[in-house]
């Protein structure tokens, strides 16, 4: 493997990792960006909720006294097209009320948080295969629980955004990639030139060493810059200055043999 071959694949493999380092970071990025965007979304749904309730349960009424409250959940479930469910339980976690956007496509169960997460005292939300959930806290004026708020959105937009940005900036960096191979071809060309040069200087310092004729100069044109020019220029100036030893012995030789 000649030098402009191996430093045309090193420059290859430098590029495809950092393509392949960037494609990946932007791959993060946007699904966190992704991810802040549904979390806000549902958030909005989830305050407006939670005032409602609260709002009842700083009247002194109770969650499972509320006769409203199935109206309630229904009138914010209305809020987005991406929530599915939304349910209210106990701090125990046992369920007392829910609205269901497709009651064919809901789960017969209630999705609970553990009774760890009843007592939390800050809301969270969880991305998840099934789809998004997120679980609020409610609390009384005195900072009781008075129960809690599960929200449950469809993530199959969520992932099918993920997996197209996947493939699209994959795609991207293939594409990138299959560019960058006919550029790398034309600097191992124009490397594979300029080591011709340098090369030819090699083999002729050689001869010269060895008091030899000089080669001649039909590859010194390949050098790109002025500089290199000009050093070579003044190498060949310098290499015809020398004294042919090896000329001047083939012409001194038949001279003996005629005397």
């Amino acid at each position: 493997m000649t030098l402009a071959t191996k430093i045309g694949v090193a420059l290859f493999l430098v590029l495809a990792a950092a393509l392949g380092m960037t494609t990946v970071l932007n791959y993060l990025r946007f699904e966190q960006t992704l991810q802040t965007l549904v979390t806000q979304r549902i958030n909005v749904v989830s305050n407006e909720t939670s005032q409602d309730l609260l709002a009842g349960i700083d009247l002194g009424l109770r969650l499972e006294n509320m006769e409203n409250l199935d109206a309630i959940l229904d009138r914010r479930l209305g809020m987005s097209h991406e929530v599915t469910q939304i349910a209210v339980q106990n701090c125990q976690g046992t369920p007392i009320a829910r609205s269901v956007r497709n009651p064919a496509k809901a789960p017969t169960s209630t999705i609970t948080p553990p009774p760890s997460d009843a007592q939390g005292k800050a809301s969270w939300t969880r991305f998840t295969d099934q789809g998004v959930i997120s679980s609020t806290p409610l609390r009384d004026s005195l900072g009781q629980c008075a129960g809690m708020l599960t929200i449950t959105a469809d993530g199959t937009d969520y992932f099918g955004k993920l997996d197209g940005a996947f493939r699209q900036m994959w795609q991207s960096a293939a594409i990138g990639m299959l560019a960058i191979i006919p550029v790398l071809g034309l600097l191992m060309v124009l490397m594979h030139r300029r080591h011709r040069v340098f090369s030819e200087l090699h083999e002729d310092i050689e001869r010269a060493l060895a008091g030899q004729t000089p080669t001649g100069t039909a590859h010194d044109n390949d050098v790109l810059t002025e500089s290199e020019m000009e050093l070579i220029a003044l190498y060949r100036e310098i290499r015809d200055q020398l004294p042919n030893d090896g000329a001047s012995s083939d012409q001194n030789t038949p001279a003996g043999k005629s005397t």
